[in-house]
């Protein structure tokens, strides 16, 4: 039985109503949501609404400013029309913002880096609070660091489940009980507490629907939540039935304002940006039709982040294409260095409900939970400094 304080920052509020507030806003900017801009010129919806003119025209310092709080700042700041939009969702942010002190770092194998040792310490810390588990599951295991940490310092008989074997036996080696199944082959009991730190889109999702099969504790904190199957996310929450985004559009919620702790400055992320939007200019260059996002696919964000030659090889690679000569690099990046400053004065609208759709997703999960009788939270587990993925389903299931 595990028992003590309540970590994190949790306020008592109606989740059904929060989710309703956030399915509102995301309904009022769809149109914002599906275009995303990658060029000079304004995406349809803000020309038709008559924004265009007004963000293209914000100053480096302006821009600078925003691109820190988009919400926040188009609040006070945006086009009149855009203000209560910005301003609700800034309210909705707001409410779900301020974490506790970061806790105390747990996991003492030296190659855990210090901000997941800090998540494991914020995880070790609601543990203690839920009555009755019997188990701990970690679903989404990897290397185990997660599921070693809480039994060592909850003395708690825990599992880790991963699908990917080579992840399975290299658990192993380092020690803990580790098992190979998927989220929806596992067999959970009553009275086990489910966790999940940062499973990825629709492991996240069936993490929760599991539990609540089985009458299950759950603590989760996500990521990653556009790695769905289908061209959409089904939402669990009844009072969400009929609401729906593409796929592309959910990766959008895993935008950081903010550079957390060794993931690069505000400054480097926008020379990333800046490779990405190079890599699609060679594309489009090379006749090869786009849609929104797809000069990512398959270029892991480590490429982009290594330099547009790297980016752009691996890009053109899996399209079966010869490599890019230097002339067309060159080109390529002269013309994303061109265009980049109006595609982020053209993006700020859409990273308004960035967070929004993040919340929205977790806040769907909580009520899932609520709406079968789950004692249901939403927390912010830890500073966005340690990640910015940093929002807690925390479900009590019924005696």
């Amino acid at each position: 039985m595990l028992t003590g304080t309540p970590r994190g920052s949790f306020r008592p509020m109606d989740l059904g109503a929060e989710l309703d507030e956030a399915l509102r806003l995301l309904a009022a900017g769809r149109d914002l949501l599906l275009e995303r801009p990658h060029d000079e010129t304004a995406p349809a919806a803000l020309r038709a609404r008559d924004w265009d003119d007004a963000l293209g025209a914000m100053d480096d310092e302006a821009l600078a400013a925003a691109e820190r709080d988009p919400a926040g700042w188009l609040a006070v700041h945006g086009p009149a029309e855009l203000r209560p939009l910005a301003g609700d969702a800034a309210a909705l942010i707001a409410r779900h913002r301020e974490p506790p002190a970061d806790p105390r770092p747990q996991g003492a194998a030296l190659h855990v880096a210090a901000r997941k040792k800090t998540q494991i310490g914020a995880f070790v810390e609601v543990l203690t609070e839920l009555e009755g588990a019997e188990r701990v599951v970690d679903f989404g295991s990897g290397h185990g660091h997660l599921t070693r940490a809480l039994g060592e310092a909850l003395r708690a008989d825990t599992l880790g489940v991963e699908r990917d074997p080579a992840l399975v036996a290299r658990a192993r080696e380092l020690g803990g009980r580790f098992v190979r199944a998927d989220a929806e082959g596992f067999a959970l009991q009553p009275g086990d507490v489910v966790v999940g730190l940062h499973p990825c889109g629709s492991l996240g999702d069936a993490l929760v629907r599991r539990a609540r099969e089985a009458g299950a504790h759950v603590l989760m904190v996500s990521c990653c939540f556009q790695k769905v199957p289908g061209p959409e996310r089904t939402w669990l929450a009844e009072r969400a039935a009929g609401f729906a985004l593409p796929r592309d559009v959910l990766g959008l919620a895993n935008l950081a304002p903010r550079s957390f702790r060794n993931s690069g400055s505000l400054e480097a992320k926008r020379g990333w940006r800046q490779n990405r939007l190079a890599v699609r200019r060679l594309l489009l260059a090379r006749g090869i039709p786009l849609g929104p996002g797809d000069e990512g696919r398959g270029v892991t964000k480590e490429r982009f982040r290594a330099g547009l030659a790297d980016a752009a090889a691996r890009s053109l690679e899996r399209r079966g294409l010869p490599p890019a000569s230097e002339d067309e690099l060159r080109t390529a990046a002269a013309e994303a260095a061109r265009i980049h400053a109006r595609v982020a004065r053209f993006a700020l609208p859409r990273h308004a409900l960035a967070r929004v759709l993040e919340l929205a997703i977790v806040l769907d999960r909580a009520v899932h939970l609520e709406e079968a009788g789950w004692a249901a939270e939403v927390r912010t587990l830890f500073s966005p400094e340690t990640s910015p993925r940093n929002l807690a389903v925390v479900g009590r299931a019924p005696a």
